[in-house]
């Protein structure tokens, strides 16, 4: 029975992005075969599948498939997806060729997860990833070289963990990255971190306490507008204004793994260790209106601190 390319290699994408992600609940064993096993094996039977050939794809879908089967056996399948996957390799006996768009659907797949990845599957998700690019390469070509960019970058799909600092001391704000560098303050260079970008938010700090205590000190604050650019509907000047504050905001803190939590009583908020920086991200965190306040451009930002 033939199946489309697409179909199975996209199913192997989910499919192994849902085995990294399976919650298990005891520690099941079939046919001496444990769950934790099942979903192990299934993951890198997926991954093994995504780099499927003509040569040996026959071989790879039956491992595929075994595993699913296994794993269904071991863990269950109660919303009828891993068999889904099952049906869909079908006997294993052809295939149809792929394509571009097939590969390219793939990758968009994949990308997905690996953008969503925690430390735990980071790498697992990436490697994923580097295959359907190198599939998209074989099925599309790669003319401007972007696609080996893309794989190049991800260099060799380990992820730099720093040793964490000590939370107990001062932070200072040092940086604001966004999505996409612009030039806020007119001088022809684009920065993705806003703060330098601008003369405001130069002494904002977070005091941690050992006690569990700590302060938000905030010295500045900037509003933006901006006027669209002559000839262009996207290209935008913007003014700054920076305001004068002295507002400290108290609360207390819990640490758990690389995770910072702080609560103020009302509201908690998470922040992400790494070495010596802090993270927050916050979803349009960057807002600018234009001149008349009607209309508005944003952006999601990061809020980085450094131990001082």
């Amino acid at each position: 029975m033939k199946k489309l390319f697409a179909l199975l290699l996209c199913t192997a994408v989910l499919t192994f992005v849902s085995c990294e992600n399976e919650p298990l609940e005891g520690d099941f064993v079939t046919g001496g075969t444990t769950c934790e096993t099942a979903v192990a094996n299934t993951a890198q039977a997926a991954l093994n599948f995504i780099g499927v050939n003509d040569d040996n794809y026959m071989q790879l879908c039956i491992a595929y498939r075994s595993a699913l089967q296994t794993q269904i056996q071991a863990c269950g399948d109660t919303d009828g997806s891993l068999q889904a996957a099952v049906n869909a390799l079908g006997d294993c006996s052809e295939v149809v060729e792929s394509n571009c768009e097939d590969a390219t659907s793939a990758v968009a797949s994949a990308q997905v997860a690996f953008e969503s990845a925690t430390d735990d599957n980071y790498s697992s998700s990436c490697n994923v990833y580097r295959a359907t690019l190198e599939n998209q390469i074989v099925q599309c070509g790669d003319e401007d070289g972007s696609i080996q960019a893309a794989i190049d970058a991800l260099g060799d799909c380990t992820i730099d963990i720093q040793e964490p600092t000590e939370v107990e001391g001062t932070w200072l704000l040092t940086a604001w990255i966004g999505t996409e560098a612009i030039d806020l303050n007119g001088d022809g260079t684009e920065s993705i971190n806003f703060l330098d970008e601008m003369d405001c938010y130069e002494n904002e700090t977070i005091v941690f306490n050992a006690d569990g205590t700590g302060v938000t000190m905030s010295t500045s604050y900037a509003s933006f507008n901006f006027e669209i650019e002559v000839g262009t509907t996207n290209e935008y000047t913007y003014t700054i204004t920076c305001d004068l504050e002295d507002e400290n905001l108290n609360f207390t803190w819990s640490q758990n793994g690389n995770i910072v939590s702080t609560s103020d009583g009302t509201d908690t908020t998470d922040l992400t260790l790494n070495g010596n920086q802090l993270s927050i991200f916050v979803p349009e965190g960057f807002v600018a209106f234009s001149s008349d306040f009607t209309a508005t451009t944003t952006q999601d930002l990061t809020f980085v601190y450094t131990k001082q």
